[in-house]
């Protein structure tokens, strides 16, 4: 069991027992932490002490404390706290940072003592009885001190990430909300534009929704009282995003209408290729050091016993550091499947080859 860091808080105070702060309050017990919890439902508060996340806070004095509100509500939440004296430091759960941090100078909050952050998880449904202990597990934290952050309040902040399974990282509040803008926000956005289009259909034609449709709209269950939080408090960021799309589908739209056969296969071809080339760009394992580019092999696997040990018994007999094992595709009706594993980029074409050579069926992932 790993060891605490000694810059854990012992007693963590919580405002919010949706989501996220029910999770970190189920993480944070596991870890050996007094939770206290509180919430301006006190239905949510109940269930999440069912749940075993903490119990209620009654104004009793923490080490630190955790603002889990929407973004617009972050700076009072924080300078309640710094009123009543109750907490040495404190961090927050805002999805957006520049416009809370903005809000909390304007509201005469104290950012000694306070560490902006984010954890980068969640789910479509939120409340606390959708809390998991492991929300957090191997998930990126992000860290945005100002300059007048201490260095005490930061330490308690990467402490409690860590205790809670998360990689943390720092960033600065601007580059984490443009970031956010294209990795997050647009993509609930346009997961909500694509959702809203089924009422379009007649009722039959809904049967014909596949799993790319229903992956791709997975998000427009999110709540949207928390979503317009975000937005509004991201507002140029997110805009900037949305007019880059709305662009990009523009110019497809006219190609469409006006262009050739052959300048639409061109159009669409150049969108493809660029789409497939940023997703490469994503990491394969959430965190910092997973951002570098990793070779992918892929080997067809027998469907019969002990396929997966004997390929990764021969990796391991000639020493080849597997950095990730992706999707094994198998149909139920195949005699065989594919499996796809990561690999240092500068021994991938050497892997396939040894592989080839000794019996395996292997190719170099594009």
């Amino acid at each position: 069991m790993p060891v605490p860091s000694p810059d854990l808080p012992r007693r963590v105070g919580i405002v919010g027992s949706g989501l996220i702060g029910t999770s970190i309050g189920l993480a944070l017990r596991r870890a050996g932490v007094e939770v206290l919890l509180r919430d301006t439902d006190p239905e949510q508060v109940k269930l999440a002490e069912a749940l075993g996340a903490g119990s209620l806070w009654q104004g009793e004095r923490v080490e630190h404390a955790v603002v889990a509100v929407p973004p617009h509500a972050v700076a009072a939440e924080l300078r309640a706290l710094q009123q009543a004296g109750i907490t040495d430091s404190a961090s927050d759960v805002a999805s957006v940072k520049s416009r809370p941090i903005a809000e909390a100078v304007v509201a005469g909050c104290d950012l000694t003592t306070w560490c902006p952050a984010h954890p980068i998880a969640g789910r479509e449904r939120g409340g606390a009885a959708s809390a998991q202990a492991d929300l957090f597990a191997e998930r990126t934290w992000v860290l945005c001190p100002t300059v007048h952050t201490t260095s005490a309040a930061v330490a308690a902040t990467e402490a409690l990430a860590l205790a809670c399974g998360a990689l943390p990282v720092r960033t600065t509040p601007d580059r984490h909300d443009e970031a956010m803008a294209a990795l997050s926000h647009l993509p609930q956005v346009v997961s909500s534009l694509l959702a809203a289009a089924t009422p379009h259909l007649r009722p039959g034609e809904l049967a014909l929704a596949g799993q790319g449709f229903r992956d791709s709209t997975r998000l427009a269950d999110s709540d949207p009282a928390l979503w317009s939080s975000i937005l509004e408090g991201n507002r140029g960021p997110v805009a900037a995003q949305a007019r880059r799309v709305a662009a990009e589908l523009g110019a497809l739209a006219d190609a469409l209408d006006h262009a050739s056969e052959a300048s639409v296969g061109k159009v669409v071809t150049d969108l493809m290729d660029r789409g497939r080339a940023g997703r490469t760009l994503l990491p394969s394992k959430p965190g910092p050091a997973a951002a570098r580019p990793w070779g992918w092999v892929g080997v067809v696997l027998d469907d019969r016993p002990g396929q997966l040990a004997a390929l990764l018994t021969t990796m391991g007999d000639w020493r080849v550091n597997l950095e990730d094992i992706g999707p094994f595709e198998h149909s139920l009706q195949a005699p065989a499947g594919v499996i796809e594993l990561a690999v240092a980029p500068d021994v991938a074409a050497d892997l396939v080859d040894r592989l080839n050579a000794a019996g395996w069926c292997a190719y170099r992932r594009s």
